[in-house]
């Protein structure tokens, strides 16, 4: 008898969600799709046949497998899957405890090693009817899920709990009471006072010390681009590759291409920022740390602020309902494989990094000014490729945040701008939403059909141009509370004001004004006005970016915070 097969692997929150540094982001993510690739390829050793993913050589694999077993026992199946999942978990755990066994608390691994893999599986009896078969099937995993198994606590009293998410206890131990190896702090990038259970310190040490770009280092990369033609910028080059290897973690440029002209931790051109490593690497070596400082002052310092991209596929329910057989479904997740090998070439390709894509959903962080490129990149390229299936469409959540904030607050940034586009009448949106470190947030959306990003790269461009005065956002806002109680005539009053307004603040001309921005003037009312003012607001952070890209100082009035 056949049967149609679905299993879920997890935990997705502490492999993903919990994480201070963006290698932890990204091993994390990879971690979890390498278990499912154990699961999937196992599944398929025991005669099953794949429909999601349609190969376990997709770039990452999903916590979701969904496959055909023509014969055989499910329960056995299953069984042989989970372990793979367990066989793959204890192949990270072993390499991190070779890694780190020195500052390790045994008795408290051992307790939480085996304790970590979810893994749920449902099936059902296959017939002709395939959708039918799969809605069922989904509906008992979910069940299934539902049901959580509720192993005994293993709590210890007194031993503090984990930093990323305080589920677990601190696998580590007490520096105060034993002593650790010399420089395995640096080494672990573990600050004064913070703990690791065991998922955190396998997503720390495991598969190797290969370093991945830190959110300042993107942040930085408007900067690198306009500066690194200068011959000051080589001698900086040249004092970074001075200073010892765990204190500026180098980047493997073969991994990472987009970084080889400053593959280097981004804190090293943020002055402000160098008493971090002074906190996290004690015997740091203070002299080339001095000379770096020097040669910075040659130098503005970088816009601190990156974007996170969180983008996820609109209609994809009534994509997968359509597929009325198996190969069907699997020609569909064969395209959406293809997307998120594209993905990653896409985000290269606009000097990013990719955390994750897993068909029909992508996480990533950018330069500011890269983000809109990207975006629109991306939704084009899933459009595409997925048009025979429907049209499912893709919204887009980008949050721009300063790469101070924690990590995990970035994350959230960006999804719920991610949110905030799927909100949209018909989703296929583009939200951005600009977080400074004071005052609320900015938020913008619109459908992508009204193609903001172009919209918001020509405010952007403007400014640049001295067409827009950049402190103008601030006054239009200001003028929208003027006009909102008014009922009648604020349309041309708000047009006639606004450009008396900007043209009081630019030398160029009224009528050039009126030229740049026809379209965007008439048919203004207070609550357009104001979204027209949040657009330019956003427009400035990114106009600061392409300035800096450009070789030029941050803009006049941009505080750099």
């Amino acid at each position: 008898m056949s049967h149609l097969l679905a299993i879920s692997v997890g935990p997705v929150q502490e492999f993903i969600a919990a994480a201070r540094r963006t290698r932890d982001l990204w091993f994390g993510s990879q971690l979890l799709s390498d278990v499912s690739r154990d699961v999937a390829t196992a599944v398929e050793a025991q005669g099953g046949e794949l429909i999601f993913p349609a190969s376990t050589d997709a770039e990452n694999v999903a916590n979701v497998i969904l496959a055909e077993l023509p014969s055989g026992d499910p329960k056995k199946v299953c069984a042989i899957a989970k372990q793979a999942a367990m066989d793959c978990w204890s192949r990270y755990v072993n390499d991190a405890w070779a890694q780190a066994h020195g500052v390790i608390r045994k008795e408290i691994w051992d307790d939480q090693k085996d304790d970590v893999i979810e893994f749920y599986a449902a099936w059902v009896s296959g017939t002709p009817d395939y959708s039918g078969d799969r809605a069922k099937v989904m509906r008992l995993l979910a069940g299934r899920k539902n049901c959580r198994d509720f192993p005994t606590a293993k709590g210890r009293a007194g031993v503090p709990k984990s930093s990323l998410d305080g589920q677990r206890e601190s696998v580590l131990k007490d520096p105060a009471k034993e002593r650790w190896p010399e420089r395995f702090r640096a080494r672990l990038r573990i600050r004064e006072g913070e703990q690791l259970d065991v998922v955190g310190l396998v997503k720390r040490v495991a598969g190797g010390t290969r370093p991945y770009p830190s959110v300042s280092r993107i942040a930085a990369d408007p900067w690198v681009r306009g500066n690194k033609d200068k011959p000051s910028f080589r001698t900086l080059l040249e004092l970074c590759g001075e200073l010892p290897i765990d204190v500026l973690h180098r980047l493997d440029e073969s991994s990472f291409p987009q970084f080889k002209d400053f593959p280097f931790e981004g804190t090293a051109v943020y002055r402000s920022r160098h008493h971090e490593w002074e906190e996290e690497i004690k015997d740091v070596d203070q002299v080339s740390l001095s000379f770096l400082q020097d040669e910075l002052e040659e130098f503005p310092e970088p816009n601190p602020y990156l974007a996170v991209l969180v983008a996820d596929a609109d209609k994809m329910g009534a994509a997968i309902s359509a597929l009325g057989t198996a190969d069907a479904h699997r020609g569909f997740s064969t395209a959406l494989a293809g997307f998120a090998a594209s993905a990653r070439s896409i985000v290269n390709a606009h000097h990013g990094v990719l955390v994750y894509a897993g068909g029909d959903d992508v996480l990533a962080f950018l330069p500011v000014d890269k983000c809109l490129e990207c975006a629109r990149k991306l939704h084009d390229d899933f459009g595409e490729r997925l048009a025979k299936y429907g049209n499912p469409t893709l919204s887009v959540g980008v949050a721009i945040g300063h790469f101070m904030e924690n990590l995990e607050d970035l994350l959230e940034y960006g999804r719920a701008a991610e949110k905030a586009a799927k909100k949209i009448e018909g989703k296929d949106a583009l939200a951005v939403h600009l977080h400074k470190r004071g005052g609320s947030p900015i938020r913008i959306r619109a459908k992508w059909s009204d193609d903001p990003d172009e919209r918001l790269l020509k405010f952007a461009q403007l400014m640049n141009k001295k067409l827009i005065p950049t402190k103008l956002p601030y006054e239009l806002r200001a003028m929208s509370k003027i006009y909102e109680p008014w009922t009648i005539g604020a349309d041309e009053a708000i047009r006639l004001d606004l450009i008396r307004l900007i043209a009081k603040k630019q030398s160029r001309g009224v009528e050039t004004v009126r030229k740049e921005l026809e379209g965007y003037l008439d048919g203004m009312n207070a609550s357009k006005l104001l979204a027209f003012a949040e657009e330019l607001l956003v427009a400035r952070q990114i106009a600061a970016a392409l300035q800096q890209a450009g070789g030029r100082p941050t803009l006049v009035g941009e505080v750099v915070s």
